[in-house]
């Protein structure tokens, strides 16, 4: 992703984002791309509504069932009793089920993912029960390096962009939406920046 063209291009969108930019320098992203897109939003149901300590260990649990790899989905299945024993609870472990089995049976898209649209993405993981658009999006930047996504239901970048700009109250999802479209085609680069802020 050309990061020095995403921060000259958001510097020049107003004095605010180039203060911004200036003070925390450098977009540092990591993107990785060690699990496949379905096994990256496995990963990221683990880390939903919990804090990450906790959640990093019901998922390092999870690894250690299977001798500390990621396993197939095969194997999720065929262990399926075993995942509360992890600490997951009950809805978590039938989500993993579902994805799972959403990509045994070629209903989500994994492999074949580059070849689509981010919207076509999100509508197709989000069919999963538990899966939502924030979860979509964490790995559309986190794992496939997505330049132009605002993940707009965040509630610290809703914060984080109201202080940016201002706000006397916090903005809303659907309006952080349409007030970020003029820092498209790098909306990824913007969030990265705006979780940043102090």
């Amino acid at each position: 992703m050309p990061f020095e063209e995403a921060e000259k291009f958001l510097s020049k969108q107003s004095k605010e984002w180039s203060t911004l930019i200036q003070e925390i320098g450098p977009c540092r992203l990591k993107i990785s791309d060690e699990l496949l897109p379905h096994q990256s939003i496995i990963k990221s149901i683990f880390f939903q509504q919990l804090h990450p300590k906790a959640a990093s260990t019901i998922y390092q649990r999870f690894l250690d069932l299977f001798n500390d790899v990621f396993p197939t989905e095969q194997d999720i299945i065929k262990n399926k009793d075993l995942l509360s024993s992890t600490g997951l609870s009950n809805k978590k472990a039938q989500t993993i089920l579902s994805i799972a089995d959403g990509y045994l049976q070629k209903f989500i898209p994994s492999k074949k993912i580059r070849q689509l649209n981010d919207r076509e993405i999100i509508e197709q993981y989000t069919q999963i029960k538990g899966v939502g658009v924030w979860t979509v999006q964490m790995m559309l930047i986190f794992n496939q390096g997505r330049p132009d996504i605002m993940p707009t239901s965040d509630l610290a970048i809703r914060k984080k962009y109201s202080l940016l700009t201002q706000r006397e109250c916090l903005i809303t999802p659907t309006e952080l939406m349409k007030e970020t479209e003029y820092l498209s085609p790098y909306r990824t680069i913007a969030a990265w920046y705006l979780w940043q802020m102090k």
